[in-house]
């Protein structure tokens, strides 16, 4: 989904995945080297949650919704609305200690732009609707890029409303409609 306010430029696009729950949660992790490396294609699903170690930077599932853009473009991203939330937060009464905090914070988290240093993107997503696309044809050649299925946690089945999701009579409905399609295509 993609919307543009005329009147002020505001621009908003959002992913909403469909299709059957996987059994298993994505853990993907880049490590950034290179200016190519910011150029991979990222597809974050609002259920994934991001982490940067080299940052101490990690935003809970939810944050920033679902989006597709690069990596460079979702850094620009989290700065923007660390920016947005810094602002609305703090306003002019920021004393100068948190002040100096936020802006060395920011400072370090553009630098990652710059490549002064290798860093490390993780995308931990519960629902394995998220994607980085690796730079060559072949996932397998991409030694930066690794995927990881994991076992969800009761914790996260719960918070993404599993555990307690009923779906018999939508499999009796779907399986009485197949026997029904079946016997007209065979009788």
């Amino acid at each position: 989904m993609a919307s543009t306010c005329d009147s002020c430029g505001y621009r908003n696009s959002e992913l909403k995945p469909g299709g059957r729950i996987p059994e298993k949660g994505k853990r993907i992790s880049l490590r950034v080297k290179n200016t190519k490396d910011l150029s991979h294609d990222v597809i974050k699903s609002d259920t994934a949650g991001v982490k940067i170690p080299e940052l101490d930077l990690e935003l809970a599932s939810g944050t920033l919704g679902g989006i597709v853009t690069t990596i460079e473009g979702l850094i620009t991203k989290i700065s923007e609305s660390l920016e947005r939330v810094h602002g609305f937060t703090f306003g002019d009464s920021l004393d100068e200690y948190k002040r100096s905090k936020w802006l060395d914070f920011k400072t370090r988290l553009n630098k990652l732009l710059c490549l002064e240093e290798p860093w490390t993107l993780i995308m931990d997503d519960a629902l394995a609707n998220s994607f980085v696309a690796p730079v060559t044809d072949d996932i397998k050649d991409d030694h930066q890029l690794t995927f990881e299925e994991y076992e969800r946690s009761w914790e996260q089945n719960e918070e993404l409303g599993l555990n307690d999701m009923d779906t018999s009579s939508a499999d009796i409905a779907y399986n009485s409609t197949e026997t029904t399609v079946k016997d007209k295509v065979e009788g």
